[in-house]
């Protein structure tokens, strides 16, 4: 197929594109099911930026069939500007709404998608467009760029309704985004002040850690300084990403082991910025590590008297052996396996080992047979103990074992790591002085692990921390860094600032494409959502796809 200039062989960067979208399942004849996002422009930092540029552009288009578009960093359309009905019509026509993803993986080779995908400016004629619905619309398009961070905030594109890009294009949108890249500079200043003044007000305190967080921006009182690690400040952007308006009192653990408490407030003008005002906890402690640690490492838990039997529930890798050994405290215990009793002599012998010990943990109680789990309750009804037993989470048991766990008084349900975020800097340093005392986490590595799902909760995180540890090594450094991560979890920052409710969709997705082996067509069709609303989340969430 050619077009007027050339065909898609002949340009690399074209080729490449159309690769890219069979890749990705698409087909030149597919018309993609569009369904919009709602977007908010006055929470729009792109927005506000572009939009009194735009404005004035719209004059300059009056009466003519060309287009400006606009998406965000999520290839979502978030602003249109027709030069006339017609193209407005055809635009329309092709899915050019307002909110709709534009990403290359669910519409092809466009001027919109594509400069996602290089990083750089791009013209694209007529017949360059890898799905057919685009084939009379011709566009240039380019990337806007943050001036400061050099982030990528968005896409700004012309187009027209003839087979080749009109060559006085490109000078006229690269002057528009640099307008708009001008106005994100003056927005930054001014949320940045915001973040200043609001951090001014309070930091003269000396009772008080104080600690202002803003886009690109981080200022703590000396207070703050002396008791925040750089692993710390990435758990109060996570806080800070789940303020929304409102003020939030939480208690959290820094990666020194001290709990604090914390008061997080948003800052007005800043789009996101938080004051944080931290104090030690009435319930702060260092952890000390213990001398010969268990294999799965979790913040201890305070021994307690008083108590006969005992159950500790939790996902695999969530520390219930640390935590039941924890629970024994100066008491000696004997640790066995539930596992090494099943068959027709499970009943004797299990009742001899529970009558073995003044107190005993059974691990993995879910693996007992009918005959076990009634030797098990007959124990406990019969006054032995003390003893504590450990099993998965109380709904993925079944009625037998769950009502055996009920027979103990007293019951810890250990949380997933993916639940316990603002632990993480925590749980980090008490791993790294186990299996590398020599070895400290850099803060960007801190925040690359707050934006991991760790479905192998705490010993996969272990694992992590001990490869990093190495390749930190290796580098004859002491600081672990991004790089020195295995490469799937050196994952971006954006995770870990969504929202509560962006994070539970995130976590769906995930699972659902891991059900799906990464199929994202039978993912979708699992969430019920279209494959272009899919694949405009999974860049939204930051999801490795």
């Amino acid at each position: 197929m050619t077009t007027g200039s050339s065909s898609p062989v002949d340009r690399p960067v074209i080729a490449q594109s159309w690769r890219r979208s069979q890749m990705s399942g698409l087909h030149p004849e597919d018309s993609p099911d569009v369904r919009p996002v709602s977007i908010s422009a006055r929470d729009h930092p792109l927005l506000r930026a572009a939009n009194p540029v735009l404005d004035e552009v719209a004059h300059q288009l009056a009466d003519s069939d060309t287009a400006i578009l606009l998406v965000d960093s999520d290839a979502r359309l978030v602003s249109r500007t027709f030069g006339g009905v017609r193209v407005e019509r055809v635009m329309e026509s092709v899915g050019a709404v307002s909110g709709v993803g534009f990403a290359e993986d669910a519409m092809g080779t466009t001027a919109l998608g594509t400069p996602l995908e290089i990083r750089g400016g791009i013209t694209i004629n007529a017949s360059e467009h890898f799905l057919d619905q685009f084939k009379a619309i011709s566009c240039y398009g380019r990337p806007i760029l943050h001036p400061v961070s050099r982030r990528l905030e968005g896409i700004i594109c012309m187009s027209n309704l003839e087979q080749t890009v009109n060559p006085l294009f490109a000078p006229f949108v690269d002057r528009i985004a640099g307008d708009i890249e001008q106005r994100l500079l003056d927005n930054s200043r001014a949320r940045q002040l915001a973040v200043v003044e609001a951090f001014q007000r309070v930091a003269p305190r000396r009772d008080v850690a104080v600690v202002a967080i803003g886009d690109d921006l981080l200022l703590t009182n000396a207070l703050a300084a002396d008791i925040l690690a750089s692993a710390d400040f990435g758990t109060l952007r996570a806080v800070a990403a789940d303020l929304d308006s409102r003020e939030r009192s939480t208690t959290m653990t820094l990666s020194s082991g001290n709990a604090v408490d914390l008061l997080a407030n948003p800052v007005p003008g800043s789009a996101g910025g938080a004051l944080f005002r931290i104090r030690p906890s009435e319930f702060s402690r260092v952890v000390v590590p213990r001398k010969q640690p268990s294999s799965d490492p979790v913040a201890p838990v305070a021994s307690h008297t008083g108590w006969t039997h005992a159950a500790i529930t939790g996902e695999p890798g969530t520390g219930r052996t640390s935590a039941a050994t924890d629970l024994m405290g100066a008491r000696s215990a004997r640790v066995i396996d539930a596992a090494g009793f099943l068959g027709t002599r499970s009943a004797s012998d299990l009742g001899t080992a529970l009558g073995a010990d003044d107190a005993v943990v059974v691990e993995n109680v879910h693996l007992l047979d009918p005959v076990g789990l009634n030797a098990l309750r007959a124990a406990i009804l019969a006054g032995a103990g003390p003893i504590v037993l450990t099993a998965p989470p109380i709904a993925e048991l079944s009625s037998p074992v769950a009502a055996l766990i009920s027979l103990c008084p007293k019951r810890i349900d250990l949380a997933p790591l993916r639940r316990r975020s603002t632990e993480i800097p925590a749980l980090a340093g008490q791993v790294l002085s186990r299996v590398a005392p020599q070895a400290r986490l850099g803060a960007a590595a801190g925040e690359a692990l707050l934006a991991c799902d760790w479905p192998g909760n705490l010993t996969e995180l272990t694992m992590v921390l001990r490869t990093a540890a190495d390749e930190a090594g290796r580098r004859g450094d002491t600081t672990i860094t991004v790089a020195d991560l295995p490469s799937q979890y050196q994952t971006t920052a954006r995770a870990h600032r969504l929202s509560g409710r962006d994070r539970a969709e995130r976590a769906a997705i995930v699972d659902a494409m891991s059900a799906c082996a990464g199929n994202k067509v039978h993912a979708a069709k699992m969430l019920g959502i279209s494959r272009s609303t899919l694949y405009t989340r999974i860049r939204a969430l930051g999801i490795d796809h």
